[in-house]
């Protein structure tokens, strides 16, 4: 009723841990992306971001913090694990995080096959605890992001903020932007893999 606790957090770790393995075709080009769980003052709530405008990809599109995975081909170190990849784009894209606040709780193991199709990236989604963040000045890196953000986990589960349209990935109208692609898809993965295993209730005299 206070947000995400360590109760709650826990059941959310053993769901993910208790999801099936997926076996697929190995793929050239691996992303990560980070589910970034909060709270907000005590609010169940996601965080997300607008990535900048004068990017060549997806500008102005909102997304989940992370990035491509760094191999022996690129000029920085590689990325032991796709954990290291997400927690590192995160760090890099928003700062005013702290690492010692920061909980993985699993993979969100999606089908590559449909990511693929998505973004002709296989990207794989890490489920993190980010800790209370209503009292940190978060910042984000203006070369990539333009604004991070919250939705209260209220909004997001609420079905009437959907819309569904055959061949197309879900698109969330609940917030202060659009959420849709890839990022509308695997949050709705998310809801329905791992959420609605629980029942969840909030408070009834809070807004969100």
């Amino acid at each position: 009723k206070e947000g995400f606790g360590v109760q709650g957090l826990e059941l959310l770790r053993k769901g993910l841990g208790r999801m099936p393995r997926r076996v697929s075709q190995a793929h050239q080009k691996r992303a990560g992306v980070v589910v970034a769980l909060c709270n907000v003052h005590g609010v169940p709530a996601i965080l997300l971001e607008k990535r900048s405008r004068h990017l060549r990809a997806h500008p102005d599109e909102v997304c989940l913090p992370g990035g491509m995975v760094s191999t022996s081909q690129d000029s920085g170190p590689n990325d032991p694990s796709i954990v290291s990849t997400c927690l590192r784009e995160m760090h890099e894209e928003i700062s005013g995080l702290s690492p010692q606040s920061i909980t993985v709780l699993g993979v969100l193991r999606c089908n590559w096959g449909e990511v693929h199709h998505l973004t002709g990236v296989a990207v794989t989604p890490v489920v993190c605890f980010i800790g209370e963040i209503g009292h940190l000045d978060l910042k984000p890196n203006p070369d990539e992001v333009a604004e991070c953000f919250t939705i209260p986990l209220k909004s997001i589960l609420n079905p009437d903020q959907w819309v569904h349209k055959k061949g197309f990935a879900p698109i969330f109208m609940g917030g202060p932007h659009i959420i849709w692609g890839l990022t509308g898809y695997i949050i709705e993965r998310f809801l329905k893999d791992i959420m609605a295993r629980y029942t969840i209730s909030f408070p009834c005299d809070k807004d969100q």
